[in-house]
């Protein structure tokens, strides 16, 4: 079996990781000081923001392309890869990702999903992964912890492509066939005859 890529720091995962999970406070919950004023007889209450107080927290977005430069796109509710041309590339379907806040963070464990981040990429729990999707929107899987699992995916990076390793499943690797317009699926053969290295691209 071919060794791991070496892993180098992404700094598009250090934004996210830093904005979901470096905080003092939980900036989905509402909420700042008041302010009391006394104006001619009148009481004006104000309700003003918490200093520092970030944007509820919302998926990333990438282009996920293989190194044969195939696209993922949905056919009969499967992910499938090809190489999408003309019209055929409104298609394209992009990933989003939040991070798993329950596993170690310099694996870069990622949720995966499409759809805006309203449907999962989930490893199923059969006794071999098999990518299924699920209406699970990751802001929601993002609190969920153990159940999050199957849809988690270790990152690596070796400055120029990526891959995902299946938190539930370790050694096994998200992949793509050689061929145009097969499903997307696991090996735990990286390195041989499926893809298993991708390019991966904020949009």
């Amino acid at each position: 079996m071919e060794p791991d890529s070496q892993s180098v720091v992404d700094p598009n995962m250090e934004e996210l990781f830093s904005l979901f999970l470096d905080e003092d406070s939980d900036p989905d919950v509402g909420g700042g000081n008041v302010s009391v004023t006394l104006h001619d007889d009148n009481l004006e209450i104000l309700t003003l923001p918490t200093p520092g107080l970030r944007p509820t927290k919302q998926p990333f977005h990438y282009q996920i392309r293989d190194t044969s430069h195939k696209a993922f796109y949905l056919r009969d509710n499967s992910l499938v890869a090809a190489n999408l041309q003309g019209e055929n590339a409104s298609h394209e379907e992009k990933v989003s990702v939040v991070p798993n806040r329950r596993l170690e963070r310099k694996r870069c464990p990622l949720i995966l999903g499409i759809k805006g981040g309203s449907q999962g990429l989930s490893c199923g729990t059969a006794e071999q992964p098999r990518l299924q999707l699920e209406d699970m929107h990751l802001i929601e899987l993002f609190y969920k912890d153990e159940e999050a699992k199957r849809f988690t995916f270790f990152k690596t990076y070796n400055g120029s492509t990526h891959r995902f390793e299946a938190a539930a499943y370790p050694g096994w690797f998200l992949c793509t066939s050689a061929q145009d317009n097969e499903p997307i699926s696991f090996t735990s053969h990286p390195g041989e005859a499926a893809i298993t290295d991708f390019y991966f691209q904020p949009k």
